[in-house]
């Protein structure tokens, strides 16, 4: 029996909306959602819980895409983790989710951390 994923989906749509800025560019134009892959959560047919995910243009997702998200990773100096840390970060100060609702991996609160957020 599995069990069920996170789904919320206005995380997304809040991510889209341009009032988060992409990891990568800081840009808020053409900003889409991107659900963690690797790193144990992704396989055939299943994706991330919603509470992990970053913002990123749509060029750059694309391109996550289309090298993999180690490649990705290794041009940009930054860890999909991070990017989802730095994200979650933004949608909590903004009010959008508080993430003392989920069930967080603990690396999530350490990148925060790392990255000055907490």
């Amino acid at each position: 029996m599995s069990s069920k994923v996170y789904r919320n989906k206005k995380i997304g749509e809040y991510i889209r909306s341009g009032a988060v800025a992409c990891c990568i560019t800081g840009s808020t134009y053409a900003v889409v959602n991107h659900h963690l892959i690797g790193n144990g959560y992704s396989g055939m047919g299943t994706k991330a819980p919603d509470f992990l995910q970053m913002a990123l243009t749509h060029e750059l997702h694309q391109e996550l895409h289309d090298k993999g998200h180690k490649s990705f990773e290794k041009k940009y100096g930054r860890t999909q983790k991070s990017m989802t840390a730095e994200t979650m970060a933004k949608l909590h100060a903004d009010g959008v989710v508080n993430l003392f609702d989920f069930d967080l991996p603990d690396w999530v609160l350490s990148e925060m951390e790392r990255l000055a957020y907490v």
